[in-house]
């Protein structure tokens, strides 16, 4: 059985803009995304086990479209770390509109990181519904305690917390989306006048994770590490030498 350790937030915020660079993300991508994944972390651990298992940033990018609804995003395998915070800018940009945006993302990777996409819409201090088609739901909002998420897999549960309000219409068609594409909404007025059962705030489980760290297993710490190692090795194999850097040359047959 794989040992269970201890990581620091402060530690995941250090390393994963490293490891993230070596996947290929841009260095602002990269960093905003590794303050995404250790609050994802910090909401479930298992998220971490994801990221290190993730795989490169396609080269080709996720093309954007936009209409009076919202937003459309192709994201041809790029990662929801990339996307998905960037959809919620700009849905926040618009919670005044009369009629709230939603944005759909099409072949986004990494949908472990919707609950700390949702509640990052809080820092506007907004509400934010996220819908993976055929699978989870998440439902951030703000209190007069502080942030509030809700989750669950059953599209009747989610009907009866929206009770027809904000979100209804983005839960109704995503009804009719592929398996794994996600809809995001956020806006104004999406509260509930009471906090559900099984409740998490995501704030509080990060100044948790603060205080006692994270937990992680072993394989996928290294594999984080490995990745960060990437960044940083030199590239001609003469430097790789001085910095201790080898190659093994794979056994003959």
């Amino acid at each position: 059985m794989d040992r269970i350790l201890s990581v620091a937030y402060s530690e995941l915020t250090r390393v994963l803009p490293w490891s993230l660079r070596a996947l290929g993300y841009k260095f602002g991508t990269a960093d905003r995304g590794a303050h995404l994944a250790a609050t994802a972390a910090a909401i479930d651990p298992a998220v971490l086990d994801v990221i290190a298992a993730a795989s490169p940033r396609p080269e080709r990018g996720p093309t954007i479209q936009r209409s009076c609804e919202g937003l459309l995003i192709e994201s041809s395998g790029v990662s929801l770390l990339e996307t998905g915070p960037v959809a919620v800018d700009y849905l926040a940009g618009q919670a005044d509109a009369s009629v709230p945006l939603t944005c759909k993302i099409v072949g986004g990777t990494e949908t472990a990181l919707l609950p700390a996409i949702v509640a990052g819409a809080q820092a506007y201090g907004l509400g934010c519904l996220a819908i993976v088609a055929g699978g989870t739901w998440h439902f951030g909002y703000r209190d007069q305690e502080g942030s509030v998420l809700v989750a669950g897999d059953d599209a009747g549960d989610l009907a009866g917390l929206l009770g027809g309000g904000p979100g209804s219409h983005s839960a109704a068609q995503s009804r009719h989306d592929a398996a794994g594409d996600v809809r995001l909404m956020v806006g104004r007025e999406m509260e509930l006048a009471s906090v559900p059962e099984g409740a998490v705030r995501p704030a509080q489980l990060v100044r948790q994770a603060q205080r006692r760290g994270i937990a992680v297993s072993q394989a996928t710490l290294d594999a984080i590490y490995g990745l960060e190692m990437l960044t940083w090795a030199p590239t001609s194999e003469r430097s790789r030498s001085q910095a201790g850097f080898t190659v093994t040359a794979s056994p003959q047959p």
